[in-house]
């Protein structure tokens, strides 16, 4: 017994699935990014200020894809910066201690939802 399929459009397929495959990892990167920059400006909230010199190297990194795992960095760059990050005893007239960990902490609460809700509206846009 043989059994042939025709499939017209197969290739027309093939590309839709390819570009759909790409264009949302390029939205999950966006929306990571975006993201990342709303905690970073809450951590730059609660960055302690003594020059301004360390709140001014709060930065989110461009997103990068990697077997399909979507990363984000968002890191303060002064040599100095973990010290304030850490010492937790040291009272400052502005900020705190825990800056951008605690600011992480509080967006990984609902940050599925989050990315969900900003997918559903960029591919509602796209009309898909």
């Amino acid at each position: 017994m043989t059994v042939q399929i025709e499939w017209e459009g197969a290739d027309e397929f093939s590309r839709f699935l390819t570009t759909t495959s790409n264009l949302v990892e390029r939205d999950v990167e966006a929306v990571l990014f975006q993201l990342g920059e709303a905690i970073m400006t809450a951590a730059k909230r609660d960055t302690p200020v003594d020059t301004g010199r360390l709140r001014s190297t709060g930065h989110v990194k461009s997103p990068k894809t990697r077997r399909g795992m979507v990363e984000v960095v968002m890191a303060f760059g002064t040599d100095y910066a973990i010290w304030v990050h850490e010492i937790r005893d040291h009272a400052h007239t502005v900020g705190k201690a825990k800056f951008l960990q605690d600011n992480v902490n509080a967006a990984a609460r609902d940050l599925g939802l989050r990315v969900t809700v900003a997918l559903k509206r960029r591919l509602k846009k796209r009309g898909r």
